[in-house]
């Protein structure tokens, strides 16, 4: 694993985005992460992704409110840089909307907020490097107009 630091960021712009942004934590991390691992998803596969939509960074918090008995803790560490590690494989994940593709990323630091706030920890963390609509012949649902 490779070892890299970024800064921490609640409710972050999104810009040009329509999606709400509120109740969002996030670690802004180096670009070059993200660059580096789709130029290789497209090298590799011959598909071409598009960027995250919040360009790099990794979800800590994502659209989820505090309960109000710890709504003193949002913010809390706005603007704290930490580290991580992310890993060199690459996978693919389906939403709705896609595919997306991720590396895995360790930072017991992260986990931690999230377990303070009382959320569920049990999921991993990872960066979004890209996504694509037709990898493996999958293309999003489109909904008939009314």
């Amino acid at each position: 694993m490779h070892t890299s630091h970024g800064r921490i960021v609640y409710d972050p712009n999104r810009h040009g985005m329509k999606n709400k942004t509120q109740w969002w934590a996030v670690v802004n991390i180096d670009r070059e992460i993200t660059r580096y691992y789709r130029w290789w998803v497209q090298k590799e596969f011959h598909i071409e992704l598009a960027d995250p939509s919040w360009d790099a960074h990794i979800s800590i918090i994502r659209g989820e409110r505090p309960p109000s008995d710890k709504m003193h803790l949002w913010k809390k560490y706005h603007g704290e840089h930490i580290e991580f590690k992310y890993g060199h494989n690459v996978r693919q994940g389906r939403r709705d909307e896609g595919l997306y593709w991720h590396v895995d990323v360790e930072s017991p630091q992260l986990i931690a907020i999230r377990d303070e706030f009382g959320f569920p920890s049990d999921w991993k963390l990872h960066i979004t490097i890209g996504r694509t609509w037709h990898s493996i012949g999958y293309r999003p649902q489109h909904r008939a107009r009314r």
